[in-house]
């Protein structure tokens, strides 16, 4: 196979599972940091589900967002929002998303997001997500299990990061770093009815609804029921209708989603009948070892 090598460095952000272990909210903090340190990042995305995913496109400029979420894809569109000052490329032919990147906003380091298994491009610094909770579910591949690869193709990362690590007594060891995901409420989106955020039902579509599920319980809700579907979900009226009525069903007082989903349902003019409490994740690492590992492996 060949692999298309650039002259600026590409940093590749991945993992062994099928399943969310972070990627998306580790891309904005890497692109963020190397922005601070006077780099000119870009993020490079496949743009899942999206209008550009096979013929490519812009999501941002670094100055503004110049797609929709439908055009984007929601892990895309979502990475635009919150990665300020930073392109934002996506499109399943990455390599072409990488040479405009350094052609049209003149980057001098490239993030590719879910890049572990996309041997196209050489990386010069591939780093692993792993759930410290549950690092490589029953050990198989996919069908049987949750692995993409064998646990031994680790070997070719430069560093491992276990995210959703609780316990902040983790050492961090040569090459391995332990984060961990903060919760927080992006924006509320009034409802019709009264509500008094106490109570919510919960739905989502992600790689890992369940550590959502927890997390919220964690940020303090007192989650009555909910509803998961499968990662990328596309919602239609129907499953609107579906929600809301076994939101009824629970008693609860509010909905509550995530940021990737409700960017699937932004463009749809729905009258909520209680507020929706948008909640969003970021980033935190343990000490400041990563960041030292990646301005060392730079220079």
């Amino acid at each position: 196979f060949k692999s298309s090598e650039f002259d600026v460095p590409v940093i590749s952000i991945g993992n062994l599972t099928a399943g969310g272990t972070g990627k998306t909210p580790f891309a904005v903090y890497l692109g963020t940091f190397l922005f601070k340190k006077g780099f000119k990042p870009a993020i490079i995305m496949r743009g899942y589900k999206g209008g550009f995913e096979k013929k490519g496109g812009i999501v941002s400029d670094g100055k503004r967002i110049t797609a929709t979420p439908a055009q984007a894809g929601d892990e895309a569109y979502l990475v635009a929002q919150k990665a300020v000052n930073i392109p934002v490329l996506c499109g399943k032919n990455k390599t072409e998303s990488a040479k405009k990147a350094v052609s049209m906003f003149n980057s001098d380091v490239l993030i590719l997001d879910d890049g572990f298994s996309h041997l196209k491009i050489k990386r010069d610094i591939d780093i692993v997500l792993v759930d410290f909770n549950n690092p490589f579910g029953n050990g198989y591949l996919v069908p049987r299990g949750v692995l993409r690869e064998k646990i031994s193709n680790i070997k070719r990362s430069h560093a491992v990061v276990y995210t959703r690590c609780e316990n902040g007594n983790e050492r961090d060891g040569l090459d391995i770093f332990h984060a961990r995901h903060v919760s927080e409420i992006s924006l509320i989106i009034p409802g019709s009815g009264e509500s008094l955020h106490n109570k919510p039902f919960l739905f989502s579509g992600l790689g890992n609804n369940e550590a959502f599920l927890k997390s919220s319980g964690d940020f303090g809700f007192n989650v009555q029921d909910y509803l998961f579907f499968e990662d990328h979900h596309d919602y239609t009226d129907k499953d609107m209708e579906i929600i809301f009525e076994k939101a009824e069903k629970s008693g609860c007082d509010s909905i509550i989603t995530t940021m990737k989903d409700y960017c699937r349902i932004i463009d749809s003019s729905i009258d909520f009948p209680w507020d929706l409490i948008v909640l969003d994740a970021r980033i935190e690492l343990y000490s400041d070892k990563f960041d030292k590992f990646i301005m060392k492996r730079l220079t």
